[in-house]
Protein backbone atom coordinates (compact mmCIF):
# COMPACT_ATOMS: atom_id res chain seq x y z
CA UNK A 1 0.00 0.00 0.00
CA UNK A 2 2.91 2.35 -0.24
CA UNK A 3 4.86 3.43 -3.31
CA UNK A 4 7.55 5.46 -4.25
CA UNK A 5 7.73 7.44 -7.82
CA UNK A 6 10.14 9.62 -9.69
CA UNK A 7 9.15 11.89 -12.60
CA UNK A 8 10.86 14.69 -14.72
CA UNK A 9 9.57 17.75 -15.44
CA UNK A 10 9.29 19.24 -18.99
CA UNK A 11 9.58 22.37 -21.51
CA UNK A 12 7.14 22.70 -24.23
CA UNK A 13 9.21 23.30 -27.36
CA UNK A 14 5.94 24.25 -28.91
CA UNK A 15 3.47 25.86 -25.50
CA UNK A 16 -0.02 24.62 -24.35
CA UNK A 17 -1.87 27.78 -23.12
CA UNK A 18 -5.10 27.89 -22.61
CA UNK A 19 -7.61 25.14 -21.94
CA UNK A 20 -11.22 24.10 -24.91
CA UNK A 21 -12.39 22.64 -20.97
CA UNK A 22 -11.64 23.42 -18.02
CA UNK A 23 -13.12 21.12 -15.97
CA UNK A 24 -11.86 18.13 -18.31
CA UNK A 25 -8.25 19.56 -18.52
CA UNK A 26 -8.11 19.66 -22.16
CA UNK A 27 -5.81 21.73 -24.18
CA UNK A 28 -7.03 24.46 -27.20
CA UNK A 29 -4.07 23.56 -29.11
CA UNK A 30 -1.51 20.66 -29.07
CA UNK A 31 1.96 21.06 -27.78
CA UNK A 32 5.02 19.00 -27.91
CA UNK A 33 7.93 18.92 -25.23
CA UNK A 34 11.16 17.08 -23.83
CA UNK A 35 11.57 15.99 -20.24
CA UNK A 36 14.75 17.14 -18.21
CA UNK A 37 16.67 14.84 -16.23
CA UNK A 38 17.75 17.34 -13.79
CA UNK A 39 14.66 18.59 -13.11
CA UNK A 40 13.35 16.03 -10.71
CA UNK A 41 10.37 14.89 -8.22
CA UNK A 42 10.12 12.45 -5.73
CA UNK A 43 6.74 11.35 -4.57
CA UNK A 44 5.72 9.05 -2.04
CA UNK A 45 2.10 7.76 -1.88
CA UNK A 46 1.15 5.93 1.41
CA UNK A 47 -2.74 4.78 0.79
CA UNK A 48 -4.69 3.77 4.55
CA UNK A 49 -4.15 6.76 6.33
CA UNK A 50 -6.64 7.78 8.61
CA UNK A 51 -6.92 11.03 6.45
CA UNK A 52 -5.67 12.50 3.31
CA UNK A 53 -2.50 14.61 3.68
CA UNK A 54 -0.10 16.33 1.27
CA UNK A 55 3.65 17.82 2.10
CA UNK A 56 5.53 19.41 -0.59
CA UNK A 57 9.05 20.35 -0.16
CA UNK A 58 8.28 20.03 3.68
CA UNK A 59 5.49 22.22 4.00
CA UNK A 60 1.67 21.19 4.20
CA UNK A 61 -0.11 21.99 1.30
CA UNK A 62 -2.82 24.22 0.46
CA UNK A 63 -6.56 22.74 1.06
CA UNK A 64 -6.31 23.71 -3.17
CA UNK A 65 -3.41 21.57 -3.50
CA UNK A 66 -4.63 18.56 -1.64
CA UNK A 67 -8.09 18.47 -3.55
CA UNK A 68 -6.57 18.24 -6.85
CA UNK A 69 -4.26 15.22 -5.46
CA UNK A 70 -7.64 13.78 -4.41
CA UNK A 71 -9.21 14.26 -7.76
CA UNK A 72 -6.94 12.56 -9.39
CA UNK A 73 -6.52 9.17 -6.69
CA UNK A 74 -10.67 9.80 -7.32
CA UNK A 75 -10.44 9.56 -10.66
CA UNK A 76 -8.16 6.43 -10.89
CA UNK A 77 -10.42 4.69 -8.49
CA UNK A 78 -8.66 4.82 -5.44
CA UNK A 79 -10.80 5.26 -2.51
CA UNK A 80 -8.44 5.10 0.46
CA UNK A 81 -6.89 7.86 2.69
CA UNK A 82 -3.64 8.91 1.18
CA UNK A 83 -0.25 10.09 2.98
CA UNK A 84 1.43 11.53 0.13
CA UNK A 85 5.13 13.69 0.34
CA UNK A 86 6.55 15.49 -2.65
CA UNK A 87 10.21 16.78 -2.85
CA UNK A 88 11.46 18.95 -6.06
CA UNK A 89 14.50 19.27 -6.46
CA UNK A 90 13.89 22.33 -8.31
CA UNK A 91 11.75 25.54 -7.34
CA UNK A 92 8.45 24.89 -6.80
CA UNK A 93 5.59 26.70 -8.82
CA UNK A 94 8.09 29.10 -9.98
CA UNK A 95 7.85 28.61 -14.04
CA UNK A 96 9.49 25.23 -14.47
CA UNK A 97 6.98 22.47 -14.57
CA UNK A 98 6.93 21.57 -10.75
CA UNK A 99 3.45 20.61 -11.17
CA UNK A 100 4.03 18.43 -14.36
CA UNK A 101 6.44 16.30 -12.74
CA UNK A 102 4.31 16.17 -9.58
CA UNK A 103 1.15 15.03 -10.65
CA UNK A 104 3.09 12.43 -12.99
CA UNK A 105 4.98 11.03 -10.09
CA UNK A 106 2.20 11.13 -8.10
CA UNK A 107 -0.44 9.31 -10.22
CA UNK A 108 2.34 6.52 -10.82
CA UNK A 109 3.10 6.11 -6.94
CA UNK A 110 -0.49 5.88 -6.44
CA UNK A 111 -1.40 3.66 -8.82
CA UNK A 112 1.54 1.07 -7.50
CA UNK A 113 0.76 1.19 -4.18
CA UNK A 114 -2.99 0.45 -5.19
CA UNK A 115 -1.35 -2.52 -7.16
CA UNK A 116 -2.52 -1.23 -10.47
CA UNK A 117 -1.40 -2.55 -13.40
CA UNK A 118 -1.96 0.66 -15.94
CA UNK A 119 -0.96 1.54 -19.13
CA UNK A 120 1.00 4.90 -19.66
CA UNK A 121 -1.41 6.18 -21.58
CA UNK A 122 -3.68 5.51 -19.10
CA UNK A 123 -1.31 7.40 -16.37
CA UNK A 124 -1.01 10.31 -18.79
CA UNK A 125 -4.57 11.07 -18.73
CA UNK A 126 -5.25 10.17 -14.92
CA UNK A 127 -2.09 12.73 -14.49
CA UNK A 128 -3.47 15.69 -16.51
CA UNK A 129 -6.19 15.74 -14.29
CA UNK A 130 -4.18 17.41 -11.59
CA UNK A 131 -1.63 19.10 -14.35
CA UNK A 132 -2.43 19.47 -18.04
CA UNK A 133 0.94 19.10 -18.39
CA UNK A 134 1.99 16.17 -16.56
CA UNK A 135 0.31 14.24 -19.54
CA UNK A 136 3.69 14.59 -20.85
CA UNK A 137 5.54 13.76 -17.84
CA UNK A 138 4.47 10.58 -17.68
CA UNK A 139 5.76 8.97 -21.11
CA UNK A 140 8.89 11.31 -21.30
CA UNK A 141 11.15 11.64 -23.85
CA UNK A 142 10.03 14.54 -26.52
CA UNK A 143 6.33 14.11 -26.30
CA UNK A 144 2.79 15.54 -27.76
CA UNK A 145 0.14 16.02 -25.64
CA UNK A 146 -3.68 17.30 -27.82
CA UNK A 147 -6.03 15.55 -26.14
CA UNK A 148 -6.95 13.14 -23.06
CA UNK A 149 -3.48 11.98 -23.42
CA UNK A 150 0.08 12.08 -24.32
CA UNK A 151 2.46 10.19 -26.52
CA UNK A 152 6.36 10.05 -27.05
CA UNK A 153 6.96 10.66 -30.15
CA UNK A 154 10.87 10.20 -30.24
CA UNK A 155 12.89 8.86 -27.60
CA UNK A 156 15.39 10.94 -25.07
CA UNK A 157 18.33 10.80 -27.36
CA UNK A 158 16.56 11.17 -30.92
CA UNK A 159 18.31 14.72 -30.98
CA UNK A 160 21.52 15.47 -29.35
CA UNK A 161 21.13 18.44 -27.49
CA UNK A 162 21.63 20.06 -24.13
CA UNK A 163 19.39 22.64 -22.03
CA UNK A 164 20.68 25.32 -20.06
CA UNK A 165 18.07 26.25 -17.53
CA UNK A 166 18.60 29.96 -16.01
CA UNK A 167 16.97 30.40 -12.65
CA UNK A 168 15.41 34.12 -12.41
CA UNK A 169 14.19 33.83 -9.21
CA UNK A 170 13.09 31.75 -6.55
CA UNK A 171 10.03 33.04 -5.50
CA UNK A 172 6.18 31.56 -6.29
CA UNK A 173 4.30 33.14 -9.54
CA UNK A 174 1.81 35.47 -8.05
CA UNK A 175 -0.21 34.55 -11.47
CA UNK A 176 -0.34 30.94 -11.50
CA UNK A 177 -0.14 29.30 -14.87
CA UNK A 178 -3.75 27.93 -14.75
CA UNK A 179 -5.16 31.15 -13.90
CA UNK A 180 -2.75 32.98 -16.48
CA UNK A 181 -4.42 30.82 -19.05
CA UNK A 182 -8.09 31.64 -18.50
CA UNK A 183 -7.57 35.06 -18.25
CA UNK A 184 -5.15 34.85 -21.67
CA UNK A 185 -7.91 32.83 -23.29
CA UNK A 186 -11.23 35.01 -21.86
CA UNK A 187 -9.82 38.87 -22.37
CA UNK A 188 -6.53 38.72 -25.11
CA UNK A 189 -6.89 39.87 -28.54
CA UNK A 190 -4.25 37.43 -29.69
CA UNK A 191 -5.44 34.44 -27.76
CA UNK A 192 -6.99 32.95 -31.00
CA UNK A 193 -4.56 33.73 -33.74
CA UNK A 194 -2.19 32.31 -30.96
CA UNK A 195 -4.06 29.22 -30.71
CA UNK A 196 -4.02 28.80 -34.82
CA UNK A 197 -0.42 29.62 -35.27
CA UNK A 198 0.54 27.24 -32.57
CA UNK A 199 -1.27 24.53 -34.69
CA UNK A 200 0.99 25.56 -37.80
CA UNK A 201 3.88 25.81 -34.89
CA UNK A 202 3.72 21.90 -34.23
CA UNK A 203 3.27 20.15 -37.46
CA UNK A 204 6.78 22.41 -38.58
CA UNK A 205 8.06 20.85 -35.15
CA UNK A 206 7.61 17.81 -35.54
CA UNK A 207 9.21 17.91 -39.24
CA UNK A 208 11.88 19.95 -37.59
CA UNK A 209 12.23 16.76 -34.54
CA UNK A 210 12.08 13.74 -37.06
CA UNK A 211 15.18 15.76 -39.63
CA UNK A 212 16.78 16.00 -36.61
CA UNK A 213 17.35 19.94 -37.39
CA UNK A 214 18.68 21.31 -34.08
CA UNK A 215 19.11 24.95 -35.25
CA UNK A 216 15.44 24.80 -37.22
CA UNK A 217 13.72 23.65 -34.30
CA UNK A 218 15.24 26.31 -31.73
CA UNK A 219 14.70 28.62 -33.39
CA UNK A 220 10.79 27.65 -33.61
CA UNK A 221 10.20 27.63 -30.07
CA UNK A 222 12.01 30.75 -29.48
CA UNK A 223 9.63 32.49 -31.71
CA UNK A 224 6.89 30.41 -29.98
CA UNK A 225 7.68 31.14 -26.61
CA UNK A 226 7.57 34.98 -27.59
CA UNK A 227 4.31 34.95 -29.06
CA UNK A 228 2.70 32.69 -26.34
CA UNK A 229 3.81 35.47 -23.83
CA UNK A 230 2.79 38.24 -26.43
CA UNK A 231 -0.62 36.83 -25.83
CA UNK A 232 -0.53 37.05 -22.08
CA UNK A 233 0.99 40.79 -21.98
CA UNK A 234 -2.09 41.67 -23.93
CA UNK A 235 -4.27 40.09 -21.30
CA UNK A 236 -6.49 42.32 -18.95
CA UNK A 237 -4.84 43.09 -16.55
CA UNK A 238 -1.63 42.24 -18.29
CA UNK A 239 0.40 39.30 -17.53
CA UNK A 240 4.37 39.76 -17.67
CA UNK A 241 6.11 36.77 -15.70
CA UNK A 242 9.35 38.32 -16.64
CA UNK A 243 12.05 39.90 -14.11
CA UNK A 244 15.59 41.99 -15.58
CA UNK A 245 16.81 39.01 -15.51
CA UNK A 246 14.69 37.37 -18.18
CA UNK A 247 15.39 40.17 -20.48
CA UNK A 248 19.06 39.87 -20.11
CA UNK A 249 19.39 35.79 -21.01
CA UNK A 250 17.40 36.63 -23.75
CA UNK A 251 19.85 39.45 -24.61
CA UNK A 252 22.41 36.92 -24.24
CA UNK A 253 21.39 34.15 -26.23
CA UNK A 254 20.58 36.76 -29.47
CA UNK A 255 24.37 37.59 -28.40
CA UNK A 256 25.82 33.87 -28.32
CA UNK A 257 24.29 33.58 -32.42
CA UNK A 258 25.62 36.36 -33.21
CA UNK A 259 28.84 34.97 -32.08
CA UNK A 260 28.90 31.89 -33.74
CA UNK A 261 27.29 29.77 -30.92
CA UNK A 262 24.11 27.90 -31.52
CA UNK A 263 21.86 28.87 -28.56
CA UNK A 264 17.94 29.38 -28.29
CA UNK A 265 15.81 30.37 -25.70
CA UNK A 266 12.24 29.42 -24.43
CA UNK A 267 10.16 30.20 -21.13
CA UNK A 268 6.97 28.92 -19.52
CA UNK A 269 5.29 30.75 -17.60
CA UNK A 270 7.73 32.24 -15.18
CA UNK A 271 10.61 34.59 -14.80
CA UNK A 272 13.47 31.57 -15.91
CA UNK A 273 15.09 31.13 -19.22
CA UNK A 274 15.67 27.68 -20.61
CA UNK A 275 18.84 27.99 -23.39
CA UNK A 276 18.65 25.44 -25.90
CA UNK A 277 22.18 24.34 -27.45
CA UNK A 278 24.03 21.23 -29.03
CA UNK A 279 25.93 19.49 -26.26
CA UNK A 280 29.39 20.77 -27.96
CA UNK A 281 27.97 24.38 -27.11
CA UNK A 282 27.09 23.61 -23.30
CA UNK A 283 30.03 24.75 -20.76
CA UNK A 284 30.01 27.93 -23.34
CA UNK A 285 26.52 28.35 -22.86
CA UNK A 286 26.70 27.70 -19.45
CA UNK A 287 29.50 29.69 -18.54
CA UNK A 288 27.36 33.07 -20.02
CA UNK A 289 24.50 32.44 -18.64
CA UNK A 290 26.16 32.55 -15.18
CA UNK A 291 27.93 35.23 -15.86
CA UNK A 292 24.36 37.09 -16.37
CA UNK A 293 23.47 39.78 -14.00
CA UNK A 294 20.42 38.82 -11.97
CA UNK A 295 20.86 34.76 -12.67
CA UNK A 296 20.77 32.92 -9.28
CA UNK A 297 21.75 29.51 -10.47
CA UNK A 298 22.39 27.40 -14.36
CA UNK A 299 20.98 24.05 -14.41
CA UNK A 300 22.47 21.99 -17.14
CA UNK A 301 20.15 19.01 -18.61
CA UNK A 302 20.17 16.59 -20.90
CA UNK A 303 16.42 14.63 -22.08
CA UNK A 304 15.41 12.35 -19.79
CA UNK A 305 12.61 9.39 -19.95
CA UNK A 306 9.14 8.77 -18.35
CA UNK A 307 7.74 8.28 -14.85
CA UNK A 308 8.49 5.50 -13.42
CA UNK A 309 8.10 3.67 -9.72
CA UNK A 310 11.75 3.17 -7.81
CA UNK A 311 9.96 2.05 -4.33
CA UNK A 312 7.55 -0.11 -3.53
CA UNK A 313 6.00 -1.35 0.08
CA UNK A 314 7.11 -0.35 3.36
CA UNK A 315 10.61 1.08 2.45
CA UNK A 316 9.39 3.70 -0.04
CA UNK A 317 9.89 7.34 0.91
CA UNK A 318 10.51 10.36 -0.09
CA UNK A 319 14.09 10.92 -0.46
Amino acid sequence: MKATAVAHANIALVKYWGKRDEALVLPEAASLSVCLDRLVTTTTVELGAADDSLRIDGRHASAGELGRARAVLDAAGIRERARIESRNDFPTAAGLASSASGFAALTVAACAAAAQKRTAAELSALARLGSGSAARSVPGGWAVWSDETAEQVAAPDHLPIRVVVAICGEARKTVSSREGMRRSRETSPYHRAWIEQSGRDLADALHLLRSRDLAGLGALAERNALRMHADALAADPPLLYWVPATIACLQLVKRLREGGIGAWSTIDAGPHVVVICAPDDVQAVEAAIRSTPGVRDAVVCAPAGGARVVERGADARAR
